[in-house]
């Protein structure tokens, strides 16, 4: 009998590669965008690092001095059907997501919004950028893009589209030990925040720590924690993009209570659901190796710049 699940994905699977095949053939089309467009997105259900990789592409365009707009869906956002400017840590608002990827990157704009191409052309008529950076982009096909990335993590369950898929990507990025991609990328945790006892990494070796987290794979969280010599008293597994209530949160502190830690953690994109709390969250950045991969997508970018007509470029 096949798992309810499996059922799920071979269904969705279907559904992407009739849509792929209707936009190859020109039976449905793509909005063309007149700035660049990047899109990171890859073909399994949630997780793969999608939002430290945005974070880790904008960071690398802003600093060749290109003005940088990320366009995000806000997915779990109160305010879904409008489109916005991401202003403040408002995880409600905006979503969780977007709020992390606008606190990394000061020096770049992030907006939400379903319709992310009219988003993007909303955001034109006021002002300007040279790229734009569509975040979970890879079945948004119905905007045009310039340079597909996308992320094949090693360790996926399930997937929203099959290897086929990748024919229309530009530049794949492999993650986990058994990745052959030219390109490897590694989620590497660099600091702790949030707490006022725990300033470093360094602090989390040999600490009893409660961990919690709502992601697509919390499992890879719990084991970063590990690796980083944390002693795990206790967890916590709940769903991706979970909307934290004020019991969730008690649950969670008599949990930690009960099991003798020290230090409560869990992820940059749950604690800004949950501000003021005094948990404390690992910054982990996304390291993509090797450097000429930053190379390819810096000359996909200019290739595309050119390409546009001379009253479209920035």
């Amino acid at each position: 009998m096949i798992h309810p699940l499996k059922l799920a994905e071979m269904v969705l699977r279907a559904v992407n590669r009739l849509r792929r095949n209707l936009y190859r053939r020109g039976l449905l089309r793509s909005a063309r965008l007149p700035r660049p467009v990047i899109s990171i997105g890859n073909r399994s259900m949630g997780g793969a690092g999608k939002t430290p990789t945005v974070i880790a592409v904008a960071r690398h365009l802003v600093a060749a001095g290109l003005r940088v707009v990320v366009l995000s869906r806000g997915h779990g956002r109160g305010s879904a059907e409008r489109s916005e400017t991401v202003l403040s840590a408002d995880a409600r608002r905006y979503g969780d997501e977007p709020v992390v990827i606008a606190a990394a990157m000061p020096d770049a704009t992030v907006i939400v919004g379903r319709d992310r191409y009219h988003a993007a052309l909303s955001f034109l008529r006021d002002c300007d950028c040279d790229v734009f950076v569509l975040d979970d982009g890879f079945q948004h096909l119905q905007l045009d893009r310039d340079v597909d990335i996308v992320i094949e993590d090693d360790g996926a369950t399930w997937l929203r589209e099959g290897f086929s898929a990748l024919r229309d990507a530009d530049l794949v990025v492999g993650r986990g030990a058994a990745s052959t991609a030219t390109y490897r990328a590694r989620l590497e945790p660099v600091a702790v925040r949030g707490s006022e006892t725990h300033s470093g990494l360094a602090d989390l070796r040999g600490a009893a720590v409660f961990a919690f987290a709502g992601l697509a794979s919390n499992d890879q969280f719990f084991t970063m924690l590990e690796n980083l010599g944390a002693r795990l008293v206790g967890q916590r597994s709940f769903s991706d993009h979970h909307p934290y209530s004020a019991a969730d949160i008690r649950e969670i502190r008599e949990a930690a209570r009960a099991s003798g830690a020290t230090i409560t953690v869990t992820t940059e994109k749950d604690l800004v659901k949950i501000p003021n709390e005094g948990f404390a969250a690992v910054v982990a950045e996304m390291r993509i190796e090797p450097e000429a991969f930053f190379d390819r997508l810096l000359e996909a970018v200019g290739a595309a710049h050119n390409r546009l007509a001379p009253d479209d470029r920035g």
